[in-house]
């Protein structure tokens, strides 16, 4: 009974994640911005429901990657810099809404599931690597997302664009997003191997 439980925790996520997204379809913002946003989320769900039965990630790790998924949706709906987000900015004294940057650090959340897969699979033989890989691999993603942010940025309309990017005019932006990725990299790592004494 208790592992049926387990098994059906990654259901009532999807479940609240397709809740969230036709909340969150209504009256966007800017629709442009909304449809790229989610975009790049349904390119991260879809696999994962399709791979369900023959890869079946921790419950730790759907949690973890959950995360995301629902900021980001909440992101384009709103378009980032506004959504409000007040009571964190003020807890923490910034002027800056720092919404996108919390989204950020969760991407950083995928290391888990990259360290599961690669341990599950025996892929590496080193506890270095196995470290290495998640870390290098979200640091990589997050790169080529920025990339991907400045084309798209180029060629949508102007306004579409600043939204898209979500810099509030700062200018190291790009590389302020990628640490962030890096850091919520390391962190899920590190809760990788904190967790993984345990089994």
């Amino acid at each position: 009974m208790e592992n049926k439980k387990l098994f059906q925790f990654p259901k009532i996520l999807l479940l609240v994640y397709i809740v969230v997204f036709v909340v969150c379809a209504i009256n966007p913002v800017d629709s442009q911005v909304w449809f790229f946003e989610n975009l790049t989320v349904l390119l991260v769900v879809i696999p994962l429901v399709l791979t369900y039965k023959k890869f079946r990630f921790s419950n730790t790790a759907y949690a973890l990657m959950f995360v995301w998924i629902i900021m980001h949706t909440i992101g384009g709906h709103y378009v980032f810099k506004n959504v409000p987000f007040d009571f964190v900015n003020n807890l923490f004294g910034w002027e800056r809404n720092n919404y996108d940057r919390i989204a950020h650090f969760s991407v950083g959340f995928y290391a888990f599931a990259i360290a599961e897969f690669v341990d599950r699979k025996k892929l590496v033989n080193s506890k270095i690597m196995l470290f290495l890989f998640p870390v290098f691999a979200i640091f990589t993603v997050a790169a080529v997302y920025e990339i991907i942010e400045w084309i798209a940025a180029a060629n949508l309309n102007p306004k579409a664009g600043l939204d898209y990017v979500s810099a509030q005019g700062d200018i190291w932006d790009a590389q302020k997003d990628m640490l962030c990725d890096g850091l919520g990299a390391l962190f899920a790592t590190i809760l990788y191997f904190i967790l993984k004494k345990d089994r």
